[in-house]
């Protein structure tokens, strides 16, 4: 007997956000959920990302700092592209409205190249 589609798991949504910076449109994909690269690798993925503070975290408290870190990591490097001047681009209809849900928080949108320079 087949069970009913409702009974079928939803599809896990999907937690990866594109970011691009509207002066010099570098472009990044950036992972919204639990940070597994921080957790195995810490430090190494946090140079990767240049974000120096959470670096000096992770050195100090070798492996507690990796535990501690890996279930913010993410958002917290988010937060380092927004200063930056990066911005959200939408692949899909609702996908930013969806993980801004998820963070709780809004995320500014890109609208395409300034043609301002790069500080």
């Amino acid at each position: 007997m087949k069970p009913a589609p409702s009974e079928f798991p939803a599809a896990p949504p999907n937690t990866t956000l594109q970011m691009r910076h509207p002066a010099t449109g570098k472009s990044l994909l950036v992972s919204t959920g639990y940070a597994w690269q921080v957790l195995l690798l810490g430090p190494i993925e946090l140079v990767r990302r240049r974000d120096w503070r959470l670096v000096a975290v992770s050195v100090l408290l070798p492996v507690l700092g990796q535990i501690l870190l890996a279930p913010w990591a993410n958002r917290a490097y988010l937060q380092l592209l927004l200063r930056r001047g990066f911005r959200a681009v939408s692949t899909t209809p609702g996908h930013v409205s969806q993980i801004e849900w998820q963070l709780g928080m809004q995320l500014p949108r890109y609208t395409g190249r300034s043609s301002k320079s790069a500080d």
